[in-house]
């Protein structure tokens, strides 16, 4: 038989794959010679110790996490070359656990390791974060800087990192964020800066980041917001500004936000709110304000935000709610993934809070219901008359225990705005009434006064009605899953009511 014959193309081929083996072979033998492979540190006097997943062969780490300890260490110990014993890791933390272990940045590291996607520093001591630092790690997606020293991010601290899409600089002690400082970033989508000691946003200090989803700013000493702070952000989807110090908020201080879906104001010093505050958020569907020091609320506050379907105003002094107050947004509340919570304030039970009975009846959320169902003002009024009431409330309450539990159970579904907080607030103790409080719904809507000086052309629906105007009332009730009332206690109710006034 004749041999065949092996074509000499394919030898040179095979030749060339076994040089690069061999010369693969040389140059890892090269790096086992001159320098420590930093997964495989034997020194116990050693600064820093790595812990490498996957393997800890030469080239082989994927992800690093490094310990920082015995006193520190500088930017010339001779360790840090060490790096390039593992140039394919693509995750690097650095753990520091003594006070000045770390006072810098490692960027020598970060030349070496060209497929690093994420990047984090823990604990350290550095105070600055200078200009380009980071300047072009092309490969960085994640970068994590939290519970350092950092007081300063100088400008272009994080210059042209193309593919990072979150960063996390949360728990330092920032004071100011500069114009420039996020440069040629277009890929960020997340940025965190929550617990700093953070007082001024500089105008277009975000300017550069047109595709930003998410910013973080709660927990700072932050006290006035200009709209310029916000220039660049058309894309936002989400902003957190709780827990700072804000207490006035101007007309259109958030128009730059085209997009924003979701805002945090909780926490604050708020006591002020321009008629036009929210113009310009056309795409707002959650908006959160308890805990701030709001008296009262202009009509056309919300005009500017008729996506709105979600409203917490918990635990603020104001007095007064309204229809005219609600109109803009009140179709959203009917939709079973709304919410608006009211509790915490000191609202009397009077006309202006009759649009409860109507949402009540016509809402498909159970966090609307719930949260209406457990509302209570202050009810003062004649004493005769709040006695009857007590009375009311007691029988009411009586009938529609397996109503409400109905409900729960048919409503009880998943909710695309809800997060821990809102869900947590389904299952708070029942506030303990004082003597002069009422459970609002439990009043008949024909018996809520209406204060004759303040009352408007829409109080004028609910002023104290008529015969024809009581039927109306007593039909609107008797319709209504919540108010099931026995029509003999309703009719004997009224008439004490118009024989009294």
């Amino acid at each position: 038989m004749r041999a065949h014959k092996i074509p000499a193309a394919l030898l040179l081929l095979l030749f060339a794959i076994d040089s690069l083996h061999a010369n693969r072979r040389k140059q890892k033998e090269k790096i086992i010679q001159t320098t420590t492979n930093i997964c495989d540190i034997s020194d116990r006097d050693s600064k820093v110790h790595c812990y490498c997943e996957n393997s800890p062969e030469i080239n082989e780490a994927i992800k690093t996490e490094c310990w920082v300890f015995n006193g520190g260490i500088d930017k010339t110990d001779p360790l840090w070359p060490s790096f390039t014993s593992q140039t394919n890791i693509e995750t690097l933390a650095f753990n520091v656990r003594a006070d000045g272990g770390l006072s810098f940045v490692p960027t020598k590291v970060l030349r070496y390791l060209r497929k690093l996607k994420h990047f984090s520093i823990k604990y350290s001591s550095i105070l600055k974060i200078e200009s380009n630092t980071f300047v072009n790690l092309t490969s960085i997606q994640e970068m994590t800087l939290t519970k350092n020293q950092i007081v300063v991010l100088s400008k272009n601290a994080f210059y042209n990192l193309p593919n990072l899409t979150i960063l996390t600089l949360d728990e330092n002690r920032l004071k100011k964020i500069e114009t420039d400082t996020f440069y040629e970033l277009p890929a960020l989508q997340k940025l965190f800066l929550t617990s700093n000691n953070i007082s001024v946003i500089e105008d277009g200090a975000f300017r550069h980041l047109v595709n930003l989803l998410e910013l973080e700013l709660d927990r700072n000493n932050i006290s006035e917001l200009k709209k310029e702070c916000f220039d660049g952000l058309a894309n936002l989807r989400r902003l957190d500004l709780r827990r700072n110090k804000i207490a006035v908020l101007n007309s259109f201080t958030f128009t730059e936000l085209w997009n924003l879906q979701e805002l945090s104001l909780d926490y604050n010093e708020i006591y002020i709110l321009a008629q036009r505050t929210f113009d310009g958020l056309s795409q707002l569907k959650k908006l959160s304000i308890s805990h701030n020091k709001l008296i009262t609320l202009t009509d056309g506050l919300f005009e500017g935000v008729r996506g709105l379907s979600a409203l917490d105003l918990r635990h603020n002094k104001l007095k007064r709610f309204t229809m005219e107050n609600l109109r803009p947004i009140y179709d959203n509340l009917k939709m079973q993934k709304s919410y608006i919570f009211l509790e915490g304030n000191e609202f009397d039970c009077d006309c202006h809070l009759a649009w409860m009975h109507k949402l009540r009846h016509e809402a498909k959320s159970i966090k609307v219901r719930t949260s209406l169902e457990n509302f209570i003002c202050k009810f003062n009024s004649d004493p005769v008359l709040s006695s009857h009431l007590t009375y009311y409330e007691r029988m009411s309450t009586s009938n529609n225990l397996e109503e409400m539990e109905k409900i729960r159970n048919d409503l009880d579904a998943p909710d695309e705005l809800s997060d821990d907080a809102e869900d947590n607030y389904l299952d708070e103790p029942k506030k303990i009434k004082a003597d002069n409080e009422r459970t609002l719904l439990q009043i008949p809507v024909e018996l809520l006064p209406c204060p004759a000086e303040v009352k408007s052309v829409t109080d004028r629906t609910y002023t104290y009605p008529s015969q024809n105007e009581a039927k109306d009332y007593r039909n609107l009730i008797q319709s209504s899953s919540t108010l099931c009332f026995d029509r003999n206690h309703l009719v004997f109710v009224l008439l004490l009511y118009l024989l009294v006034t």
